[in-house]
């Protein structure tokens, strides 16, 4: 019987002493900065970075300058199907249908245009944690905003994980913005995922005029990936974000 080896890292992970941060420029939603530190053996770098000016809430209020700032939220909503009543044949016809067997098939993605980008992107439904707002509350606001599945309208939503107070960095060479993701189910019968029989309500804001919501089922997501970026026009139209393709690479890989 094998031990699994305890986790060690090659090199400690040493304090790094900032010296200077500077605010170079102000827009209305971002700031640059050049920060300047001392690395390990004395020399004076520095480096720009880009910050949220309206940030959520997770570190406002004892928020160094310069550390990780969980400001954002994205959401990995799965669809749950509940099976037919042949596959559940023999089960009790009164249970609950909360109770009834449901597997997952589908992921509920959204598609916007990005002015930073020049493109649009497929990506995962996010956005900024309001004040006095938790990771989840703010899941469930813009699951209901974007994509349009809310308790609210009697659907079937259930947060299965937080990952908080993981923070998971966006663009660590560029900015110290971080989010936390949170995993929702949500459950319904097969007809109620296309078509005139959707259930989805979304109430999008004024600013995300192009959104657009996209479910592909999961069985080869990677492939529908791709084949609707071929669709759209190639990369120079769609963007695949990058935590969207890392999650559709792991299930395809399943290391």
């Amino acid at each position: 019987m094998t031990t699994q080896a305890s986790i060690q890292l090659e090199k400690h992970l040493v304090d790094v002493e900032v010296i200077g941060d500077e605010k170079k420029g102000n827009g209305r939603w971002l700031s640059l900065h050049e920060v300047k530190f001392l690395d390990p053996s004395g020399i004076e770098r520095s480096w720009e970075v880009c910050r949220r000016i309206s940030a959520g809430t997770s570190n406002k209020s004892n928020k160094v300058p310069g550390t990780p700032s969980v400001d954002a939220v994205d959401v990995i909503p799965i669809i749950k199907t509940r099976c037919s009543q042949d596959k559940n044949k023999g089960h009790d016809q009164d249970q609950n249908q909360d109770q009834e067997q449901s597997e997952a098939t589908h992921v509920a993605l959204v598609i916007q245009y990005r002015p930073a980008m020049g493109a649009y992107t497929i990506e995962f439904p996010s956005g900024l944690i309001d004040a006095n707002e938790s990771s989840t509350e703010a899941a469930l606001r813009e699951l209901a905003e974007e994509v349009g599945y809310s308790e609210h309208l009697g659907h079937s939503v259930k947060v299965i994980k937080t990952l908080d107070p993981i923070a998971v960095a966006y663009e660590p060479g560029m900015t110290n913005s971080c989010s936390h993701v949170v995993i929702v189910e949500i459950t319904m019968n097969h007809h109620q995922i296309f078509g005139s029989g959707s259930i989805r309500r979304p109430t999008p804001e004024d600013d995300e005029w192009s959104l657009q919501v996209v479910i592909l089922p999961l069985k080869g997501l990677m492939n529908s990936l791709i084949e609707l970026q071929s669709t759209a026009g190639e990369s120079s139209k769609l963007v695949l974000d990058s935590r969207l393709y890392a999650w559709a690479l792991g299930r395809e890989l399943a290391y």
